[in-house]
């Protein structure tokens, strides 16, 4: 079986830095930094900052530019509402958020891995390993939403006592984290184009296989 090889670079642009039109939305996400500190202070501020970081993760990782676009729209609608007490307010925009959050980071997560070798493209034709790879990749993204919420707990514990905590409150954030991280995993995980620059890994190249070099390790007797 031959499994492609990852990208060296972000698929979605050039390996050399260039404006994109795509980069508009990380403008007004730092522009949105000064803005959450005047609106809620410096928990709100943090929040943006924090969002601020995700969109320049998707200006590197993401697969298209289009997945860039809805990743900007999401984590910062996500991180404004939290700046100005919408989920609060709102009834059940806190679970929607819970649910597109998590879908666009689980993709972008599982991209920077593939990017990075740290995990193997899915290969097309092949659907038990993609099966595995959309679980592990719902994983990451419910653990991701679980340091979410251990994070709103220290929040609220050190920091101030207007970030909603709770075990109703918290047992639907990670349902809809759950769900989000899965619907992600399932987008992250489709076969995809592997560049043609990229040479592909056939399992000859794995250790202890008979062309790769390596001994191949003895059976017990």
């Amino acid at each position: 079986m031959t499994i492609p090889a990852a990208p060296h670079r972000a698929p979605a642009y050039a390996g050399r830095f260039r404006p994109v039109p795509t980069d508009l939305g990380r403008v007004v996400g730092a522009l949105a930094v000064p803005a959450g500190w005047a609106v809620g202070g410096p928990v709100p501020a943090s929040v943006m900052l924090l969002a601020l970081g995700g969109l320049w993760a998707l200006r590197y990782y993401a697969r298209t530019p289009l997945e860039d676009a809805v990743g900007q729209a999401v984590i910062l609608s996500a991180a404004w509402f939290s700046a100005i007490g919408a989920y609060a307010t709102v009834p059940g925009l806190d679970l929607a958020a819970h649910f597109a959050a998590p879908l666009v980071l689980t993709r972008l997560a599982w991209n920077m891995m593939v990017v990075h070798r740290l995990v193997h493209p899915t290969p097309a034709g092949h659907p038990r390993l993609r099966a595995g790879a959309a679980i592990a990749a719902a994983s990451l993204g419910t653990l991701l939403g679980v340091l979410w919420e251990i994070g709103e707990w220290a929040g609220h514990e050190f920091l101030t006592r207007d970030i909603g905590v709770g075990y109703r409150d918290t047992i639907g954030d990670l349902a809809a984290t759950l769900l989000g991280a899965s619907a992600g995993a399932v987008l992250a995980t489709r076969p995809r184009r592997v560049p043609v620059s990229d040479s592909p890994v056939s399992d000859s190249s794995l250790p202890g296989s008979p062309a790769s070099g390596s001994p191949t390790p003895r059976s017990a007797p």
